[in-house]
């Protein structure tokens, strides 16, 4: 298992835009994903769930892969935190 933070960027959080790109980016994947707010956990191909993270700008979330390609997953959701949509 591999696990990164990153401090959501977005002017409004994760909301359904950001959630959505987050979940397409997600199911590319074998591994399982989970983002983690605090004590709150969201799958990563969840848009619902990760919805109710109710992530603000500038908290830190933590993500996590678990499975055969979670270094290829943790390297690309990493591209699209830190250079992507400024999630």
């Amino acid at each position: 298992m591999i696990t990164k933070k990153f401090v959501v960027q977005e002017e409004y959080g994760i909301h359904a835009r950001p959630a959505a790109k987050i979940v397409e980016k997600c199911q590319q994947f074998n591994s399982k994903i989970k983002i983690c707010n605090g004590c709150s956990e969201a799958d990563g191909c969840s848009i619902l769930q990760l919805l109710l993270l109710a992530a603000n700008k500038g908290e830190q979330i933590e993500v996590s892969a678990d499975g055969s390609d979670e270094e290829k997953a943790i390297a690309e959701l990493s591209e699209l935190f830190e250079n992507g949509s400024g999630i």
